[in-house]
């Protein structure tokens, strides 16, 4: 996962780091903060061996037009932007069905309640619905977290992510699933 602050400005690198055995195992990226509009095409931000799901910026529903979008169901609101997507992997433990993955980007002047409240609402929708499901949310969650939200989802990263702070969060819903790396972020090596 990661908040890349433009993604196409960055989609060589992270095809450089592709042949890197920890990414090459990866079974998906998670990117917030992509820039990404109608303009840019797929092809322009592809990476071999994935298939991009992407959720750009609706300038009209968000009310902003500069920075913000999601690629990896997707919702937009003025306090919210969210997208989920149901994948199998190949390494996925018998007790799981599938994997759902939510990724979210709350823009710094959002309600945080409001925005917590409508993850809460898609995530409950989706548990009800596949129960067997591991479940991944993450994100740019700026001033908002879903400690109290979804208390049972466990928060995993432990590290600043924008300069001392950790604004980038991961939840998951089984406690000790998910281990953190803290490379260097992308675009400063």
């Amino acid at each position: 996962m990661g908040n890349v602050n433009s993604l196409p400005n960055k989609i060589d690198e992270l095809s450089a780091l592709n042949n890197q055995r920890i990414y090459r195992e990866s079974s998906l990226f998670i990117f917030t903060e992509t820039w990404l509009n109608h303009l840019v095409p797929d092809a322009n931000v592809d990476l071999l061996g994935f298939t991009a799901v992407r959720a750009d910026r609706d300038t009209k529903a968000s009310g902003k037009s500069k920075g913000g979008g999601l690629i990896i169901q997707s919702h937009v609101v003025r306090d919210l932007e969210l997208l989920a997507v149901s994948l199998r992997p190949y390494y996925l433990p018998r007790e799981f069905s599938h994997v759902i993955t939510v990724c979210v980007y709350i823009p710094p002047r959002a309600d945080a309640a409001t925005s917590c409240e409508k993850i809460h609402s898609v995530t409950a929708r989706l548990q009800t619905q596949h129960p067997e499901a591991f479940m991944i949310i993450s994100g740019d969650f700026n001033h908002a977290t879903l400690d109290s939200t979804l208390a049972v989802f466990n928060q995993v990263v432990d590290c600043p992510t924008r300069n001392n702070r950790t604004i980038d969060l991961l939840y998951v819903n089984v406690r000790d699933a998910y281990r953190i790396d803290s490379p260097p972020p992308t675009g400063e090596v």
